[in-house]
């Protein structure tokens, strides 16, 4: 095991045309900062020619326009760079998840099949180490007291996330002594990259296990009785041949454990619903390393 300190990392940031990559989104925008432990290698940043329209939601977010990247270059030429600074690192985002997918999806296409040492979540971390309304980057970075010139570009959230990665470590102990796989136990959720799809978590339960939130599902049994439900995810783990949802039950009052292939997202939810009014009944208790 690896100290913190002597560990290459990288901490990324993506904007894109939109959501899903599986759908034919792609990055316009990515920020990087290559470091040596606490140590400060390199920052990059990338506006990219994605090849198709952006999407207005996404526009609104981020604020970048198709003009903005119609004379930029697009991934492959980058391709190269990135996976050298990627190679023999371990990834760190704010909801790191979303990133590899768009990144890993990109250097596939562009003929460099990347596998990073790891992932870390600083959506998870800080959920694990505080209690915070939420735990999106924005509410992190108020409640830290973290300055930030703006969010939802791509370096600017990359280099916050950073700041909230250094605050967990020294959180819950120091770069010195702590080891990846000692912040690794502290996920609710291992993030992957890429994603094994037969154990990926449908992104409603994702964003409501790793922001705290309930969800709304419907759970099919072994007898094939289905019934709804709504609940708050608490971990996730593999066994054997399937993948476990752990969270509090709010119909039975009580922690309950589902299997990943037997739930239905309640096709009237629109994502995950608030953490008020929900009864906390039996909460895991979040391990922190010695």
């Amino acid at each position: 095991m690896e100290l913190l300190s002597k560990t290459k990392l990288v901490f990324l940031d993506v904007e894109t045309t939109g959501l899903s990559p599986a759908m034919g989104d792609r990055i316009i925008e990515l920020g990087m900062i290559e470091c040596q432990g606490a140590t400060e290698i390199r920052r990059t940043s990338h506006l990219i020619n994605p090849g198709r329209e952006i999407r207005w939601a996404a526009r609104r977010v981020h604020g970048i326009s198709d003009a903005d990247v119609a004379k930029c270059q697009r991934f492959p030429a980058i391709a190269a760079a990135v996976e050298a600074t990627l190679t023999g690192a371990h990834i760190i985002g704010h909801n790191v998840r979303f990133d590899a997918g768009f990144i890993a999806r990109e250097l596939r296409q562009a003929g460099y099949p990347l596998m990073p040492l790891g992932c870390l979540d600083t959506c998870q971390l800080a959920a694990a180490v505080w209690d915070f309304s939420d735990n999106r980057l924005a509410t992190v970075v108020k409640a830290l007291g973290i300055p930030t010139s703006r969010l939802h570009r791509a370096l600017d959230d990359a280099s916050v996330t950073r700041e909230v990665f250094d605050r967990v470590v020294r959180e819950v102990g120091n770069w010195d002594t702590l080891t990846v796989e000692d912040l690794t136990r502290l996920h609710r959720y291992e993030p992957r990259w890429p994603s094994d799809s037969k154990s990926d978590l449908p992104k409603e339960l994702y964003d409501a296990l790793t922001n705290g939130c309930r969800v709304a599902i419907h759970y099919v049994n072994v007898d094939g009785h289905g019934t709804s439900r709504i609940i708050r995810p608490e971990s996730s783990f593999a066994s054997g041949r399937h993948t476990y949802v752990r969270a509090f039950c709010q119909e039975k009052k009580e922690m309950r454990t589902f299997r990943l292939d037997r739930i239905r997202l309640d096709s009237g939810s629109s994502g995950s619903l608030p953490r008020e009014g929900f009864s906390e009944g039996l909460v895991t208790q979040r391990q922190r390393p010695a």
